[in-house]
């Protein structure tokens, strides 16, 4: 599977890339209930900014509960996952020329 700039179905998950410009891009991401998005990286600092439901994000041994109004920042090249528990919809913020890649699986990236 691959992610791409247009809207991408992924085990029930969709992320689209909403708007870019000469330095960002916003990703909007939605997955369902009960859906883990495998870890992966992104190239750079993650802005990520939850609109509804709730996920626990995992990285580093460590795990933070997303709910709506959460703001986080995800470290460049920290490798996390999403386990999430209640259809959840957020979008990122990302520098123009991230990508997000998945360790282990060939060509998975949203760029």
């Amino acid at each position: 599977m691959f992610f791409r700039n247009r809207g991408i179905n992924y085990t029930n998950a969709v992320m689209e890339k909403l708007k870019d410009n000469k330095d960002l891009k916003i990703v909007d991401i939605k997955l369902a209930a009960g859906v883990n998005m495998p870890r992966h990286i992104a190239t750079c600092d993650a802005c990520l900014v939850v609109e509804e439901g709730v996920a626990l994000l995992i990285y580093a041994g460590e795990m933070k509960e997303l709910s709506p109004g959460v703001v986080t920042l995800i470290p460049a090249d920290e490798q996390h996952m999403l386990k999430i528990i209640n259809d959840f919809k957020a979008f990122i913020i990302l520098e123009k020329d991230a990508i997000i890649k998945y360790p282990g699986h060939d060509n998975q990236h949203i760029n």
